[in-house]
């Protein structure tokens, strides 16, 4: 995703493709899908050849738990996102992932559908139908969750802004999967946190911008990307342009070996707050990090997200980071899972895989853009739920 240190997504075709991509014997529920969706009417499933591990339930719009309630709206505004993506490829190109979703050229077709104001659900009602997925019998997986951070900053150091944002140093250098730096004819391993920290960047230009503060550019760097509200109350967008070649460490890790936060309680809020309340300590904390993230300045548009993985825009609410081994870019995914902040409520959106993550792996596993802000930071911080998705496959895909 654009968290790229931390770095959705997470999907008129010919009616033969997908029936090439599933066994033709499908396979009896399992009791604990029976009973897990017993509120959702389900057909027989059918097992991915790309994957046998993988099956897919065939259903309706109106048994999807909170369809009708969504804003299509805004979820049609984030297809026609991945929509643009799609039209500055080649028709030819498949799609990847384990779902044999036909080429480009079926979904640039489907972009090209003419949908009037107010018609978007209905788009998505006639042209595609939803299929529950499970992994090894089961249908639930893990999503959390993710924003755009929002820092305070200058172009021109100053006693207040003196937290440099640095671009790649020009002296980085890459040889096949491995980052460093030349010294004396010698590749060796590029500066880690601590280095930088202490100045090993002075006087190489690299420095984008100045923040306020350091904790901030710390979690900047775990999201990747965000937005700095400049002095002169320009908003500047920021994103991932690379790293320093180190090894990521979580550090809330260290806070529940040490008995400081209990796991159940480890969030990107705790976090922060424990290093706000002991500065000394959190900041020997962050440099265990060693891994450090590099920008470059990027359009920050009100209303809009970062650019994702996809390079397009990302939809707050309706964007979703997932692992594209798995899932293809762009597809449309519905989401049932728990919501993070209200208890015993569910957090239900039509989003778009269009982005995704180091962190993210694995079939049932995505991250939810919430977007920027106060809310957006707070349920995203917190948000490690429990919950599953249906995949929408355009209906000219034959799936048994």
């Amino acid at each position: 995703m654009i968290k790229a240190s931390a770095k959705l997504s997470f999907s008129l075709l010919l009616v033969v493709v997908w029936l090439g991509g599933c066994s033709s014997q499908p396979e009896k529920p399992s009791p604990e899908i029976a009973h897990r969706d017993s509120e959702i009417k389900l057909g027989p499933p059918l097992r991915l050849r790309n994957d046998s591990n993988v099956s897919v339930y065939p259903t309706e719009f109106e048994y999807l738990p909170g369809w009708h309630y969504d804003n299509h709206a805004q979820a049609f505004h984030s297809f026609r996102r991945s929509c643009d993506s799609w039209q500055k490829q080649p028709g030819s190109k498949p799609l990847s992932g384990i779902f044999d979703l036909g080429t480009l050229g079926d979904w640039q077709k489907l972009c090209a559908i003419n949908v009037a104001n107010g018609q978007e659900k209905q788009f998505f009602e006639r042209w595609f139908k939803p299929y529950a997925v499970a992994n090894y019998g089961s249908f639930d997986g893990l999503f959390t969750g993710y924003y755009v951070p929002e820092l305070h900053g200058s172009y021109h150091k100053s006693a207040r802004y003196h937290v440099p944002l640095y671009a790649v140093p020009k002296d980085l250098v890459k040889r096949g999967d491995r980052i460093g730096r030349l010294h004396k004819g010698e590749f060796i391993p590029y500066y880690d946190r601590s280095e930088i920290l202490a100045g090993a960047l002075q006087g190489k230009g690299a420095e984008l911008l100045w923040v306020d503060s350091e904790v901030d550019a710390f979690f900047l760097e775990v999201q990747g990307s965000g937005r700095v509200i400049m002095d002169d109350g320009r908003i500047q967008g920021v994103g991932f342009a690379g790293k320093n070649g180190r090894g990521y460490y979580a550090i809330g890790k260290t806070l529940v070996d040490r008995g400081i936060i209990a796991r159940e309680d480890i969030s990107m809020q705790t976090i922060r707050a424990w290093i706000l309340q002991n500065p000394d300590e959190g900041r020997q904390l962050m440099l265990q990090n060693q891994s450090v993230v590099f920008f470059k300045l990027s359009h920050a548009h009100p209303s809009e997200g970062p650019i994702g993985s996809m390079s397009t825009p990302l939809t707050p609410q309706h964007s979703i980071a997932v692992d594209k081994n798995y899932l293809p870019m762009g597809v449309p995914l519905w989401l049932d899972v728990d919501h993070p902040t209200d208890n015993g409520q569910r957090l239900r959106h039509l989003v778009m895989a269009q982005d995704t993550g180091g962190a993210i792996k694995g079939l049932l596993r995505g991250d939810f853009f919430w977007g920027h802000g106060q809310l957006a930071e707070s349920a995203a911080g917190v948000m490690k739920s429990r919950g599953r998705y249906f995949i929408l496959v355009p209906k000219h895909i034959n799936i048994g």
